[in-house]
């Protein structure tokens, strides 16, 4: 940029600042949520891991702290109200207080016509993507307060604004996450309490990859067809990666973004824009 300083150009791309403040981030142990966390450790918060693969929980645990990060790693199924109960405890009892909380933690659900689903198969996704982010903001919120504001990211999807064929109580529980942000926003806001949503779409990784194999094999099509077919919706002509996820979630939760709530925000590379 003309007229900037190298250190200032440097500084604009750079993570905020989270010194001395406490995240927990669902979903911790993989995925997009290992890598927002090791982002919020990155650069300075300690972090509070919470998931139910504990293998997962424990590797990004160990990279996070050999890089010099402070984390705890906490499991935990967020559709049950009594670990959620005790995971967030235990986390401000570690830290001693609360100021971010990332909603992570999700399941893709099966790639099934509605007419065929099975009632378990849409509590499960239910259970895990809607109930699990309501129990986890009611348990955070007192925390949030005393520790006088804080940040809510919940992570969605861009399914949940649009259609996506055999893929309904995911496309559901997305949506449904919008609405929670919106209203959330809204009971939250005198208390300098953000809730924002960031809707990512075709994000590289294992999930994606079985989510492709399952709707391509339900559609009786190739892999390749179906992926084709999915990025053909993007602006850019391909999907996006964690990190750009994790970009945004970070702003979100950071005291750039004090005044920036109820948001619904899409990283789509341009697949839906609004």
């Amino acid at each position: 940029m003309m007229g900037m300083s190298p250190e200032g150009i440097a500084a604009l791309n750079r993570d905020p600042d989270f010194a001395g403040k406490v995240a927990i981030v669902t979903g911790g142990g993989h995925g997009i949520g290992a890598t927002i966390a090791r982002r919020l450790a990155a650069a300075g918060a300690a972090v509070a891991l919470i998931g139910r693969n504990e293998a997962a929980l424990a590797a990004t645990h160990a990279e996070i702290t050999d890089a010099g990060g402070t984390c705890a790693s906490l499991r935990a199924d967020v559709s049950s109200e009594t670990d959620v109960e005790r995971a967030v405890s235990e986390a401000v009892a570690e830290f001693g207080a609360l100021n971010v909380l990332v909603n992570n933690a999700g399941i893709a659900g099966p790639s099934t016509p509605l007419a065929d689903l099975a009632l378990s198969d849409w509590e499960s996704v239910l259970a895990i993507n809607l109930t699990g982010v309501f129990l986890c903001c009611r348990e955070s919120i007192p925390h949030l307060r005393a520790a006088g504001g804080g940040r809510i990211v919940n992570i969605g999807s861009v399914t949940g604004k649009r259609p996506l064929v055999n893929r309904t109580p995911y496309a559901s529980s997305k949506l449904g996450l919008v609405g929670l942000t919106r209203t959330l926003a809204h009971e939250l806001g005198m208390d300098e309490i953000t809730v924002n949503t960031i809707s990512p779409y075709l994000v590289e990784g294992p999930r994606l990859e079985g989510v492709i194999t399952s709707m391509a094999a339900k559609r009786g099509i190739a892999e390749e067809e179906m992926r084709a077919e999915l990025v053909a919706d993007s602006a850019m002509g391909h999907g996006v990666k964690e990190d750009d996820v994790a970009n945004l979630a970070l702003f979100l939760a950071s005291d750039a973004a004090a005044n920036m709530t109820g948001q619904d925000y899409n990283v789509s590379a341009g697949s839906v824009t609004y």
